[in-house]
């Protein structure tokens, strides 16, 4: 069966950086984790059998609104590890029409090994193809210096669970000061930008009333600082 196109641009290789060729019969919704972090720049393709044709709404949804473009591919005769031979074929079908971007198999089968060794190593024109368990493990192995990337490996960051809670905790109870200060006057409905205002490690008592200027202006600015000056606990280390 020939690869359907649900939304492409020009060619292949045509302004795409990241080509994802997922063995959804493998990997089945779990390998799609990740999906929205998809942008225009991506070329998604689905492998799929009769016997595995499902897919979450909010997968498919999250794929076709981040304007990649999306083909499908599903297998027309049944076999041992004929959708494999599918995802390789079509590898080496894009590449010859001139992709040069990162390509990542999304399957657990270890087979893909053997093309991604061949396009390191074995051809004249080498290509980077990364194997992954998922959509996101793919675009943080691609390792693109981008902000995708960046943000990905934010989000995965281990942090210490007690320390986490008590910047938690700190955070309610700075609010909590600020909604007492600021009941009753215009500014009530503002207090999250103010919290925003004073919070963080390199905010000096004169970022803070030259932040409070620029966001209300001279006269409210200087009303706001000095509420927040007086009540000292609602700030970190009393630095205003």
């Amino acid at each position: 069966m020939a690869v359907k196109k649900v939304c492409h641009k020009d060619r292949a290789g045509g302004g795409v950086i990241m080509l994802f060729l997922i063995d959804y019969e493998n990997v089945g919704n779990a390998g799609m984790k990740g999906c929205d972090c998809l942008n225009e720049q991506d070329h998604v393709i689905v492998f799929f059998s009769e016997a595995k044709k499902h897919m979450e709404r909010r997968i498919l949804e999250n794929i076709t609104a981040s304007g990649c473009r999306f083909d499908i591919c599903k297998l027309c005769r049944t076999g041992k590890n004929a959708l494999d031979f599918y995802i390789a074929s079509k590898l080496g079908e894009l590449i010859g029409e001139g992709y040069e971007g990162t390509a990542v198999v999304v399957s657990n089968d270890n087979g893909f090994a053997a093309v991604r060794d061949y396009w390191d190593k074995g051809s004249a024109h080498r290509r980077k193809v990364v194997l992954s368990s998922c959509v996101e493990d793919g675009i943080i192995s691609g390792n693109e210096n981008n902000e995708r990337t960046k943000e990905l490996r934010r989000r995965r960051e281990k942090l210490e669970i007690g320390s986490y809670y008590s910047a938690y905790t700190e955070k309610r109870r700075i609010k909590s000061v600020l909604q007492n200060l600021f009941e009753g006057t215009q500014y009530e409905s503002r207090v999250d930008e103010i919290q925003n205002m004073i919070e963080g490690k390199d905010k000096s008592a004169r970022i803070i009333y030259l932040s409070s200027l620029h966001l209300f202006g001279r006269k409210g600015g200087l009303e706001i600082y000095n509420k927040v000056k007086a009540a000292k606990s609602c700030c970190q280390c009393g630095k205003v």
